[in-house]
């Protein structure tokens, strides 16, 4: 973990009243976001893993469910970001040693990240993955459409999503997100094909 502050951007709020100015930051150790065109656009997050003190924490997440927008500063590069209706947010404390009080540390999914598990959307068009490599994309792929695969596929199947321009690449900070393009239906007819020829197989018990 030697220079983990490095890696590590910043994510601030500002909301204005009649008679206050808000001004929040907190730690930001993750991202997974679309590429904005230009520094001037509003930027779709998806995942975003944050941890400050109980007050920036706790109105961060609120911030979020009213549909605000952040600011992110992630090395040189700054940019705008929401996560849209209804982010789904998971809690937790991390208790250092030598602090009297825990950290507070909130991971958000935006609602298209979130409806990447089993059964959700089933006729979803696009696919957003916190990792790139072959063995991950095969399983949560799997996983959400159900489909009948294979461990040992999943360099094929990789390969063949690109191949075929079904892998954009998104934008995140301490991982590897992309987003894969295709429908369920896209997808059986892709292994179906590679069955047919050969290029995967299914071993014999």
């Amino acid at each position: 973990m030697e220079n983990a502050h490095l890696r590590m951007g910043k994510l601030t709020f500002v909301r204005q009243t009649r008679d206050t100015i808000t001004n929040v930051s907190v730690h930001l150790d993750r991202v997974v976001s679309e590429a904005p065109p230009d520094s001037r656009t509003t930027m779709d997050l998806h995942l975003v893993s944050i941890f400050g003190g109980d007050q920036e924490i706790g109105a961060t997440v609120a911030a979020a469910h009213e549909g605000l927008r952040f600011q992110l500063a992630v090395g040189t590069q700054e940019f705008i970001g929401s996560l849209g209706e209804k982010p789904v947010v998971y809690r937790a404390s991390l208790q250092i040693p030598g602090r009297k009080r825990p950290v507070r540390h909130a991971i958000l999914l935006s609602k298209a990240f979130f409806e990447t598990t089993f059964g959700a959307r089933s006729e979803a068009r696009r696919t957003v993955l916190f990792d790139s490599s072959a063995d991950f994309v095969l399983h949560r792929l799997a996983i959400r459409f159900g489909l009948p695969v294979r461990p040992e596929w999943a360099e094929w199947f990789r390969s063949e999503l690109e191949r075929r321009k079904l892998v954009e690449s998104l934008f995140g900070l301490n991982c590897d997100p992309i987003a894969v393009k295709a429908t369920k239906l896209r997808l059986l007819r892709i292994l179906g094909q590679g069955l047919r020829r050969r290029a995967i197989h299914i071993l014999a018990t």
